[in-house]
């Protein structure tokens, strides 16, 4: 009797193991591939596009300006003050 309510709790554990790791998998699955995740700016010295989260933020003359790496940063600094 003992051996067979061990069984049945060893069995009812696996089940909610199993049964937790298929709900985590549906919601990976679940996520709309279309959705955005990170908006896109424009590095204003070579023109390609960005992740906000990725880009070198830099506050020149109290506006806010993303830049994909610190050469395009510098450039765009010394074309600024060559004006």
């Amino acid at each position: 009797m003992i051996r067979l309510l061990l069984y049945a709790i060893i069995i009812w554990g696996v089940y909610q193991v199993v049964k937790g790791y298929l709900k985590s998998k549906e919601k990976k699955q679940a996520r709309n591939p279309w959705q955005i995740e990170d908006e896109l700016v424009q590095d204003p010295m070579c023109g390609v596009y960005i992740p906000k989260s990725k880009a070198i933020k830099t506050k020149i003359k109290g506006k806010y300006y993303y830049f994909c790496s610190k050469d395009c940063k510098k450039e765009y600094i010394k074309k600024l003050k060559g004006r």
